[in-house]
């Protein structure tokens, strides 16, 4: 678990959490160049996931602040899971799926999102049950959870970042 942990929330904190910007020009010397859907790419970064990239990295923060190396009772995680982790986790994934990219494209790339989003959402609720009813199968269920969220956002990142390159809209992870 605790392995699984912090390679979930090193990867989703480095690759996800933080984009510095997305703009409509490539490294063409200043040149524009943009597909249909580079707009699109573009405000799906700037005006969607910058305004709620927060709340997935303070749930994702104190998530790792409870695991890992960093944790202490179990208690202490079920606490953290249901008073802050969960709660606004939620409130991530109800902003998430309030972002309506205009595009097929963007579209579709924003589903592996949401689909990684519900996946993690359900590993930090099924490892809640665990610790509730001290069932190990079930909080290692959660984990296997986590794991398929963080591939999940992995092929989110690695589908838009060739979306944005073919259609001319630059990206860059912080």
């Amino acid at each position: 678990m605790k392995y699984l942990t912090c390679i979930f929330l090193t990867f989703v904190i480095f690759m996800i959490t933080f984009f510095s910007c997305a703009s409509g020009q490539n490294n063409t010397g200043g040149k524009l160049v943009s597909g249909p859907a580079a707009s699109d790419i573009v405000n799906y970064v700037n005006q969607g996931l910058i305004a709620i990239a927060e709340l997935e990295q303070k749930s994702l923060e104190t998530y790792g602040s409870v695991t890992g190396e960093n944790s202490t009772t179990d208690q202490k995680l079920l606490d953290a899971l249901k008073d802050y982790i969960i709660p606004t986790y939620k409130r991530f994934l109800t902003g998430l799926r309030e972002i309506r990219p205009e595009t097929l494209e963007v579209k579709q790339v924003h589903s592996f999102y949401i689909k990684a989003a519900e996946s993690t959402m359900e590993g930090f609720q099924t490892i809640m049950l665990g610790l509730e009813n001290r069932d190990q199968r079930i909080i290692e269920q959660g984990n296997r959870k986590l794991e398929e969220g963080r591939t999940g956002i992995e092929k989110w990142r690695t589908e838009l970042v060739e979306l944005s390159k073919t259609q001319g809209a630059e990206i860059k992870f912080k």
